[in-house]
């Protein structure tokens, strides 16, 4: 069974990104849908994980959209401001196309290990060299963030909050801080992986020269 490489995986997401701001309600509810059977089938908890934590962002959203935008006020609102219908509509895009960026980015995490995602961006940015950026650098800074964030979660199981404190202060009491060698490896192109960008890219000029028109 052949899988999507991580390099096809990142520069798609990077074109779906650009793609979103493009879609209509009507299509994203239907990537959404898409995208949930998918996580349901691979379990992935990362998903509700980042919903949690954006759920007030979608409520201000929702807020600023509906009270800002011009159009058919709701009746029989208690309060002297009320939120239109074009302003609720506008406001529930805005928060389906971050949800589907959310369930984009889990899908990948949850399809690769962190080695790879580093891989990936340490191809991806390869190019950039010629401008002075250091990639190694920032591939290595890259890898010791997550390195951290995971091993924060893991003490986040103790029960005892300055124990936690104590913890992510103190250097020698994480796990795993033994020296660790990064190894980047290029991921091996197959059709499948030619195929998707070239799709997504045509749907990008589709989009383009559409709004362009």
């Amino acid at each position: 069974m052949f899988k999507i490489n991580i390099i096809t995986q990142l520069l798609s997401f990077f074109i779906f990104a650009v793609m979103v701001n493009q879609l209509s309600l009507n299509i994203l509810l239907s990537v959404s849908i898409i995208f949930s059977m998918i996580l349901l089938l691979n379990r992935t908890s990362q998903f509700l994980h980042f919903i949690k934590r954006f759920k007030w962002l979608f409520l201000v959203m929702i807020m600023i959209f509906s009270l800002n935008t011009p159009g058919e006020h709701v009746p029989a609102w208690p309060f002297p401001f009320a939120p239109t219908y074009e302003g609720i509509v506008a406001g529930l895009t805005q928060v389906l196309r971050i949800i589907v960026m959310l369930a984009a980015i889990s899908l990948i995490l949850a399809s690769n290990t962190r080695q790879q995602l580093i891989s990936g961006f340490y191809v991806i940015l390869m190019p950039l060299k010629i401008f002075g950026l250091k990639v190694e650098r920032f591939a290595v800074r890259l890898w010791l963030t997550l390195h951290y964030v995971e091993l924060q979660r893991e003490n986040k199981s103790q029960q005892d909050f300055l124990g936690r404190l104590r913890a992510m202060t103190t250097i020698d009491s994480y796990p795993g801080n033994e020296a660790s060698s990064i190894v980047f490896t290029i991921p091996r192109f197959c059709w499948p992986d030619y195929g998707l960008i070239a799709c997504f890219v045509v749907l990008l000029i589709m989009l383009v020269a559409k709004a362009f028109v």
